[in-house]
């Protein structure tokens, strides 16, 4: 071993310690295979106190308090983690962050709240593992092709008669009572729920997470990238999270998968009408702000996700 300032061999006094004969520094040995065992223990999907992510990765707790987490994918430049947060302000009202870092800065997130939109989540990472290769080819069904079960019919039939009960009555989805006609959209009176008018007979409601039927479609306000297929797992009114694989037009072969969290300004809409919406975009939806760009480019780590999310879900009630 050679002092680094003096560059000359430094003398063995015990067991991984050693003094320069030169300038009488004294160093201790370092134990790679120890440093490495700990780095291997570290990125096991073992659950870790909060107080790792604040202390190694750029978490702040001015905005959030992460309680405990699992590591899914951890390299020298990366790293990718499920964690269990809560507000500095309120305690008691916790939510799961899907973490993207990169050079220990972030570099994405997709929060989820709802223990029904968790659930959705993990199916729909399920569904998405059978139905891609190791390259994110489409191997899959969508559409009219795809097979629809008696869950999916009930809920697709349940769906059609809130819409139609909107439609003819201004029935409120939310507490059945009767809703105020606006200029653009239905107000109603007892609850608050807003449904937005589109086009012609085509309600927007907000559909309860349990109620969405998780089937893949290609539908999405995605700029830059084409999408191959995905999956909705929260869609509010002014809210929008899916989980899609997609890939570059000018290069097709190259594909990954993106969680995308999308919301729109409704008071625009509603204050104006239709017209008035942003252009080029669905609606007005657009990337959620803080988001960034969440990407999973090996596929690999989609199991591990699965299995984190699931064993978080035992550990928080959303």
């Amino acid at each position: 071993m050679k002092c680094p300032t003096c560059n000359v061999e430094m003398k063995l006094l015990v067991a991984g310690i050693y003094e320069c004969p030169s300038c009488k520094k004294i160093l201790k040995e370092k134990d790679e295979e120890s440093q490495e065992k700990k780095e291997k223990k570290v990125s096991e999907g073992i659950l870790l106190d909060g107080e790792y992510f604040h202390n190694n990765v750029s978490l702040n707790k001015d905005y959030e308090i992460a309680e405990s987490g699992i590591i899914i994918n951890k390299s020298p430049n990366r790293l990718f983690a499920v964690l269990i947060c809560h507000s500095p302000m309120i305690k008691d009202e916790k939510y799961i962050r899907l973490s993207w870092w990169k050079s220990l800065q972030h570099a994405g997130m997709f929060k989820i709240y709802n223990k029904n939109v968790l659930n959705n989540t993990i199916r729909a990472l399920e569904k998405i593992d059978n139905s891609f290769d190791d390259l994110w080819n489409w191997t899959g069904k969508y559409g009219k092709n795809e097979l629809k079960t008696k869950e999916d019919l009930e809920k697709e039939k349940n769906l059609d008669i809130i819409k139609y009960r909107i439609i003819e009555n201004r029935t409120c989805p939310k507490c059945q009572k009767t809703m105020d006609k606006m200029k653009a959209h239905y107000e109603c009176p007892h609850c608050g729920e807003i449904v937005i008018l589109e086009g012609y007979n085509q309600p927007i409601f907000n559909i309860n997470p349990e109620d969405l039927d998780l089937r893949f479609q290609s539908d999405f306000p995605i700029n830059y990238y084409l999408p191959v297929s995905g999956i909705t797992v929260k869609w509010l009114m002014g809210e929008w999270k899916s989980i899609v694989v997609i890939y570059a037009k000018d290069s097709p072969n190259k594909k990954w998968l993106r969680f995308y969290w999308w919301a729109r300004d409704l008071s625009k809409f509603m204050k104006y009408g239709r017209r008035e919406m942003g252009e080029n975009t669905q609606m007005g939806w657009k990337a959620q702000r803080g988001m960034s760009s969440p990407n999973i480019y090996d596929k690999k780590l989609v199991a591990p996700l699965i299995e984190a999310l699931k064993k978080i879900s035992n550990e928080v009630k959303l």
